[in-house]
């Protein structure tokens, strides 16, 4: 998924559309959430929520479900405080191809949710075409994704900019860093975690990554 490197489009009023309710959580649903608190995440998401939450959830795949499930918790009942600070403590950062944002305002999002590094901004080296970074202060960190083939002129692979945001975190010190879960066809997802925490993501088949090697290398640990 790619993000524009010009102005953007305001979003479409309003969030997903409303989905038809479906039985209550399952035990999958159930081992999900344990899978994510064993990695550090999702805290406050117990039983009750999680059946609140599936009650309001349509039969999907595995993947849409399991987002389903992430972006109503993240999105904290409506209540404003509720869901920055569990964004912010998870890190969670979302992209949703049905909103039209450019490079800019993601970074500026990813840089909300990261503070130990914020302000960063996404630059060009020399001439108008020169290559991308995201400067962070006196650190700089190259925004490449080589095995991106959707990104078109004019574009930037959104987890290039999450790769870019990982290298400076690394500089900083931080030990949690940016890993996917799975996505599905029209949002990503990105949670901040130890490497321990991404190992056990990755063990349990949640992590886009699924070769440890490659993983850490994402996540520049």
């Amino acid at each position: 998924m790619t993000a524009s490197l010009k102005e953007s489009v305001r979003p479409p009023a309003g969030g997903p559309q409303p989905q038809a309710p479906s039985a209550t959580h399952s035990k999958r649903d159930e081992d999900f959430v344990c899978l994510l608190n064993a990695a550090g995440l999702a805290t406050e998401l117990d039983a009750d929520q999680l059946a609140a939450i599936a009650s309001n959830l349509e039969d999907s795949g595995i993947d849409s479900r399991r987002m389903d499930i992430l972006e109503h918790y993240y999105r904290g009942n409506d209540d404003t405080s509720v869901a920055l600070r569990r964004r912010s403590n998870d890190r969670l950062f979302m992209h949703n191809d049905y909103f039209s944002v450019n490079a800019h305002q993601l970074v500026a999002s990813l840089a909300s949710l990261n503070p130990e590094v914020a302000p960063v901004e996404l630059q060009r080296i020399g001439t108008d075409d020169g290559p991308l970074v995201l400067r962070a202060g006196e650190n700089f960190s190259a925004v490449t994704d080589e095995d991106d083939e959707d990104a078109k002129q004019g574009t930037v692979a959104v987890r290039a900019l999450v790769r870019a945001l990982n290298v400076l975190l690394s500089k900083a010190g931080v030990a949690e860093r940016l890993v996917s879960l799975v996505p599905d066809d029209s949002r990503e997802l990105y949670v901040g975690v130890t490497q321990e925490g991404a190992m056990t993501l990755l063990q349990g088949g949640c992590t886009e990554l699924s070769v440890p090697a490659a993983l850490r290398e994402f996540a520049g640990w």
